[in-house]
């Protein structure tokens, strides 16, 4: 009997090209995954059903995964064997919609600009640290109740000057005040400036992306995802309830999620979203909401935000409060699959 090599079959064929054809393209594509609505349990919001070269997997409701072999068996329906001649007889290597093109990743800032803006994030930590420091520290423990090792561990720093001045570093425009960098692991896609008076809070150095994701590195393996209105408030969560969520920020309600970080978000069981109760927080959770049913919205025990609610309370509140949102999420979602919603 003539033994058939089921690894070089699936090593020959790339799945996303096989699910595109039955699919048809990819709403959202990355180098890595690209997302479908799950036809395995009639989707309808969302895009649940990641597909990488060698496999595919629901992060949504039917939980179901597999590789090529499993694709052909589910959806077209095909017993082994027909899958192996399916396999064996069509050249799945290229897409089969000619002229289709994905929806493109967001694409960090040159690798020039990062460099020059890294010199800049290094200085204004060694001045944070230092006597110029001071009042800028002094802000970051005291008015946003950060320790000194959320503050490290972020890399804030301060550009010392008045809150309208600007100076230039490594060849880049700076404003003055706080600095934010957004770093994804070794990636710096932005610093954002927190001017410590006036009535223009924040500021960007000129060069950086605006589709980034503020501590988007925290999504891998998460159990939880946590979105925050702003940085200062992701902070205060990844210090006092981290175990339980990972805090993320898209830096304000009004901005749009990029499809770079969907697909790392695909892979999250749960997501709340607490943005401040007005008509920019309601739009932008709304928003996020639309993406997916895994998505809930959240809102402080008390105060505007998470910074105003953790400075309220006894030590521990935001963990407590995070600990029972997320308890009510996952109920709510069980209630879902048990009434057969999708």
């Amino acid at each position: 009997m003539h033994r058939i090599d089921t690894k070089a079959l699936k090593e020959k064929h790339d799945l996303r090209h096989i699910v595109e054809q039955d699919l048809g393209p990819a709403p959202v594509h990355s180098g890595r995954a690209s997302l479908w609505k799950c036809p395995f349990h009639g989707e309808r919001k969302g895009y649940s059903l990641a597909v990488w070269a060698d496999g595919f997997r629901c992060f949504g409701k039917c939980q179901l995964s597999g590789d090529v072999f499993d694709w052909l068996r589910r959806y077209r329906k095909l017993d082994f064997r027909a899958a192996v001649d399916v396999l064996g007889q069509v050249d799945f290597s290229t897409p089969s919609a000619p002229g289709v093109r994905s929806i493109p990743v967001t694409a960090p800032p040159p690798v020039d600009w990062q460099t020059a803006a890294r010199e800049v994030v290094d200085q204004a930590e060694e001045w944070l640290w230092d006597a110029p420091g001071e009042a800028a520290l002094t802000y970051l423990l005291e008015e946003r109740g950060l320790t000194e090792k959320t503050i490290r561990a972020a890399r804030l720093g301060v550009v010392i000057g008045g809150y309208r001045e600007w100076l230039t570093m490594a060849g880049l425009n700076v404003p003055c005040g706080i600095t934010i960098p957004w770093f994804t692991g070794e990636t710096l896609w932005a610093v954002k400036v927190r001017r410590l008076v006036g009535r223009v809070k924040y500021s960007q150095i000129a060069g950086g992306s605006s589709s980034g994701l503020y501590r988007g590195d925290a999504l891998a393996n998460a159990r939880a995802a946590l979105f925050c209105e702003g940085e200062f408030d992701a902070l205060v969560a990844h210090q006092e309830a981290e175990p339980l969520v990972a805090a993320v920020s898209l830096g304000s309600a009004g901005n749009p999620l990029s499809d770079r970080w969907i697909v790392d978000l695909v892979t999250v069981p749960l997501i709340l979203v607490a943005y401040d109760v007005d008509p920019a927080g309601l739009k932008g959770a709304a928003r996020l909401q639309a993406l997916s049913d895994r998505v809930y919205t959240v809102q402080v025990p008390k105060g505007k935000d998470i910074t105003e609610f953790y400075k309220q309370s006894e030590e521990g509140d935001v963990f407590d409060w995070l600990a029972r949102e997320l308890r009510q999420a996952r109920q709510e979602a069980i209630s879902r699959q048990m009434r057969g919603e999708k």
